[in-house]
């Protein structure tokens, strides 16, 4: 695991830091999540059946007496076209794993949901697909039974504000969105310049 991803695997697992994103995606920054709910989760998604290993990089069981729910963060550093298909593997694994242990315990309750936030922290805006329906050439003669997955996007760059209660968490993607913003500007600057010499 790179250094950069390892720090920042480190920073999520913060119970605190871990539900500000959430609230700050689902709930406009509510304190609906308290990081006091959060139970630590194995982050192993080893699935033979699909192939599968490979792991999130954090996740926690939630339970707060009204809302019981998984939630995942991945944290991506580059643009990645199959970004939506592991989203939408990593979720149905969950649930697979949930599902046996359930038998194993003879239950019969339905599971939590599970919830997972893709944190993109690259420099280039994300321009794959976030949407299953992106990637896959739809037949309208199928369209009405194709099942779409809308993959939850957190980005560092653009143009979207979110609501951040916790100060690092704020410092951390406000900080990073200025230096991104500077680099692009230093670019664009140093491309004008070379423009006015050559013209010269």
């Amino acid at each position: 695991m790179k250094i950069k991803d390892k720090t920042m695997k480190e920073f999520l697992e913060n119970n605190a830091y871990f539900v500000d994103f959430f609230n700050a995606y689902f709930f406009d920054g509510e304190r609906v999540l308290k990081p006091e709910n959060c139970m630590e989760l194995d982050s192993e998604m080893n699935d033979s059946n699909m192939d599968l290993e490979k792991h999130v990089d954090v996740i926690r069981k939630y339970n707060d007496g009204n809302l019981y729910s998984a939630f995942i963060i991945e944290n991506q550093s580059y643009v990645d076209a199959s970004m939506v298909v592991r989203a939408a593997a990593y979720e149905y694994v969950a649930y697979d794993r949930m599902l046996k242990k359930l038998k194993k315990n003879k239950a019969k309750e339905k599971l939590p949901m599970v919830h997972i936030l893709v944190f993109y922290t690259g420099e280039r805006p994300w321009n794959a697909a976030n949407k299953l329906s992106q990637l896959v050439e739809v037949d309208e003669r199928f369209e009405s039974y194709f099942h779409d997955y809308q993959m939850n996007l957190i980005e560092i760059t653009g143009n979207t504000s979110y609501n951040f209660n916790e100060e690092d968490v704020y410092n951390l993607f406000y900080i990073c969105r200025s230096i991104y913003d500077q680099s692009i500007f230093m670019i664009s600057l140093f491309m004008k310049k070379r423009v006015i010499t050559l013209d010269l």
